[in-house]
């Protein structure tokens, strides 16, 4: 795994562990080499095709010799093109879950076809979207990300599997009753821009307790001009051990 990422990851690329590290300097400093197993079940791609992302399951094992896997959760994967025209990782980030019940057999992708209504207010249009959503997180998290949100999509919390569609985005938000806080550390576009992802650190406020983390959202701009969120991911850190 440590050498399958140092060789795709941009010189500044982004992970997290749990905070935002450079992922190629960590990848060859690392002393535990994992064996991870990791499949995309969903793509998608900027007009330009310079931007991308890809999602899906992954499996952890600790060792090569083990049968069975230490962990299961998923993945998402900003991809962006090179001066010469060659894929790298931007940023790389996982939540983990249970076992699924069943295994995502399924791909799919998005590419948007249709051209841009109105390309030159892109970049001021999608500062006041991300404005507007990061004021109105502070309210009601859910009615945020759902209001704002794509009909297909993709919300990752630690320790759930992942909604798809907004009303199974809906039914995940609605038991966390949260006012969140976000603030932003890294942030990248495609160019023209009509795909861009923001990461940073949150703090949420549910039932009287306080959980903190990363965060990570993908912003795809529609034919018709709005700016839509198509995914939205907060990784809560770990417990510290007493």
């Amino acid at each position: 795994f440590r050498a399958a990422s140092i060789s795709v990851f941009a010189d500044d690329a982004v992970i997290f562990t749990p905070n935002p590290v450079n992922g190629k300097k960590f990848g060859r400093e690392a002393k535990e080499d994992p064996v991870l197993t990791w499949r995309p079940v969903f793509a998608s791609i900027s007009r330009s095709g310079q931007l991308g992302y890809t999602t899906g399951p992954w499996e952890y094992r600790k060792s090569r010799d083990a049968e069975q896997p230490d962990g299961f959760g998923h993945f998402v994967t900003i991809w962006r093109k090179d001066a010469n025209g060659v894929w790298q990782v931007a940023l790389d980030v996982g939540i983990d879950h249970p076992l699924p019940s069943q295994a995502e057999n399924e791909s799919e992708a998005y590419v948007p076809s249709k051209p841009l209504a109105n390309p030159e207010s892109a970049s001021p249009d999608l500062d006041k979207v991300q404005s507007d959503f990061t004021e109105s997180l502070k309210e009601d998290e859910a009615d945020a990300i759902i209001d704002h949100a794509t009909d297909d999509i993709r919300v990752y919390r630690r320790g759930q599997l992942p909604a798809v569609g907004k009303s199974a985005a809906k039914k995940m938000l609605a038991e966390e009753n949260a006012e969140t806080t976000r603030a932003p550390l890294g942030a990248g576009t495609s160019h023209p821009i009509d795909l861009a992802y923001e990461y940073g650190e949150y703090t949420s406020e549910h039932d009287n307790t306080t959980q903190r983390g990363i965060y990570l959202c993908i912003w795809q701009l529609e034919s018709d001009g709005a700016w839509k969120l198509a995914l939205d991911l907060q990784k809560s850190a770990p417990e510290k051990k007493p």
